[in-house]
């Protein structure tokens, strides 16, 4: 098995296509055609885990934070970290490959898999993604309407969250007059003709706009077809950062910030907020999520709870929502539960192991 196919296996349920803009999921250095021999799961790239990688004979190894992020690279030696990481992972012919923005983002990935944690119900994104959607609108004669509707459905349009095969028709009318070079599947050169067409609508996602254009190149019986495609502005009901969502019950402030501590076994919490209060909506953000604070105010969360918060940060909410920060490691500390799952369960022909070597650099005195 090749090593490209557990990666479009990954891709297929966490698209790179879902990371943000200043991310760079995906390979970060290798030849993904080559045949995998195990892989190695981890959070951050280090010296200590490619030298794991190589002791267990894993030649894929998939970090959650990216070793590269998309700042200009004009060189690459053994004289620094990164250097240091792709020159021996190039020389043992492995790939390096990261999960980051794309993984927060999708659906079972780490928000959704944070709410799970604390028992959230109603979740919702809290910071929605474009959907990334475009439409197709085309005309064609009743006659060929189901074949090339049915060929632009095989490329994958027509889908709409969990249906597919959705399409939109209206009966109209076309006229067009063949020039003289031309040869027409219906009506003569020079001649203005009428017909009877359908007009078609179908959405798609951005990325497969040419191979649904030549879908209907391939199968429409016009020499020439008549299609618009229109960028659609719909936002995910999926995808996107943060989520937000209730505890079966109200409890105790106090009583919850306790209750993240045990859960996600941390030591400490810093929080800023009222602790009178009793609490019930919460919002999350795995990794730094200060820039969410906003929406999880907007969403009427008495609590949010990320890492990274900085002292400002915390001052925002002005007492109207309690701040935790557990951490940015500690929140998002499930992501290699996540891949690594998603490997076990669908590929036996190779191993697959948690780093043991990894170590938090950062510490608490």
């Amino acid at each position: 098995m090749k090593i490209k196919e557990v990666l479009d296996f990954l891709e297929k349920k966490y698209p790179l296509s879902y990371q943000e803009d200043f991310d760079n999921c995906g390979v970060q250095c290798g030849d993904k055609n080559r045949e995998i021999t195990g892989v190695l799961v981890c959070f951050e790239m280090s010296d200590e885990t490619i030298d794991e990688a190589i002791a267990r004979g894993a030649n894929l190894v998939i970090s959650h934070h990216p070793l590269l992020l998309r700042r200009g690279i004009c060189k690459i030696e053994p004289t620094d970290r990164v250097g240091r990481i792709l020159c021996k992972a190039l020389e043992h012919k492995m790939v390096l490959y990261s999960m980051h923005t794309n993984l927060d983002s999708a659906p079972g990935g780490v928000n959704d898999v944070f709410a799970d944690k604390l028992n959230l119900q109603d979740v919702r994104v809290l910071e929605p993604q474009s959907a990334g959607l475009q439409k197709i609108a085309f005309f064609v004669p009743k006659s060929h309407s189901q074949m090339v509707q049915d060929a632009l459905f095989e490329v994958g349009c027509g889908k709409l969250g969990d249906y597919d095969h959705c399409a939109y028709k209206l009966q109209g009318e076309g006229c067009f007059r063949p020039a003289a070079d031309a040869h027409p599947f219906i009506g003569k050169p020079g001649k203005l003709e009428t017909v009877e067409e359908e007009r078609i609508e179908l959405v798609f996602p951005a990325f497969l706009q040419k191979k649904a254009v030549e879908a209907l190149y391939r199968t429409h019986p016009y020499e020439e077809p008549a299609f618009d495609i229109y960028k659609l502005e719909n936002l995910s009901r999926k995808v996107g950062l943060g989520r937000v969502g209730t505890l079966p019950e109200p409890v105790d402030a106090q009583e919850f910030l306790h209750s993240l501590k045990e859960i996600f076994g941390v030591k400490m919490v810093r929080y800023y907020g009222d602790l009178q209060k009793p609490v019930q909506k919460i919002a999350v953000c795995g990794g730094s999520g200060s820039s969410l604070i906003g929406l999880a105010l907007a969403a009427g969360a008495d609590v949010f709870v990320s890492g990274d918060i900085k002292y400002h940060d915390f001052h925002t909410a002005d007492k109207k929502m309690l701040i935790a920060d557990i951490g940015h490691l500690e929140s998002e500390q499930f992501i290699k539960e996540i891949i690594f799952n998603e490997i076990k369960e669908n590929f036996v022909t190779f191993a697959v192991a948690f780093s043991q070597t990894e170590k938090m650099r950062i510490g608490i005195l």
